[in-house]
């Protein structure tokens, strides 16, 4: 399987099948040592059952972010297609999951070109207003300060990447656009 990393397509599609087969596999070794211990034993009150009950604490954190992450989707190669032929040599990101203190913000697209960050989610109950705020309070903090727009409808998100790649961008700007894209991506779950 090739590695997909955060914000290339399909990362939460394999995200979810590499911690589903890291669950399955704690769960497997917990069995094993609580019952290599029971066998042995003839009874539960021994070490390996206290080494089992412990091994379930980080099997258990592995459980949970398996279950953070399967509501969510990745984009179709298509529709992947069709943002990464429109934004140029703008940065782009997929299948993003922003963790912030109070929610989980599912952005389908990021696009990142002379100042600006343009990012598109088609989540229902997706809080756009707070999206932006809190990238802006991040990205303050660290010195930027891109102009951040998230859409929630695809054609107005789809003129803006395409009036995006359109503009000049000099070094000194690249260099801005790459130390946001690389904010951006330490908050990716």
């Amino acid at each position: 399987m090739k590695p997909v990393y955060k914000g290339q397509l399909e990362y939460i599609k394999k995200k979810k099948i590499q911690r589903a087969i890291i669950c399955l596999i704690s769960y497997l070794i917990i069995a094993a040592i609580f019952l290599t211990g029971y066998l042995t034993t003839g009874s539960r009150e021994n070490i390996l059952t206290l080494m089992a009950i412990l091994g379930s604490l980080p099997a258990a954190k592995f459980t949970v972010s398996f279950f953070m992450l399967l509501p969510y989707r990745s984009q179709t190669r298509e529709v992947y297609e069709e943002v990464q032929r429109l934004s140029g040599e703008a940065i782009l990101y997929t299948d993003i999951l922003i963790s912030t203190e109070k929610k989980i913000l599912p952005t389908d697209f990021v696009v990142i070109r002379d100042g600006n960050l343009c990012g598109y989610a088609s989540h229902p109950k997706y809080d756009t207003a707070y999206a932006q705020d809190y990238l802006a309070g991040m990205y303050k903090r660290n010195g930027l300060k891109p102009n951040i727009k998230i859409f929630t409808d695809k054609n107005k998100f789809l003129k803006r990447v395409g009036e995006l790649a359109a503009m000049p961008t000099d070094e000194k700007q690249a260099a801005k656009d790459t130390r946001t894209a690389e904010l951006l991506l330490t908050l990716i779950l």
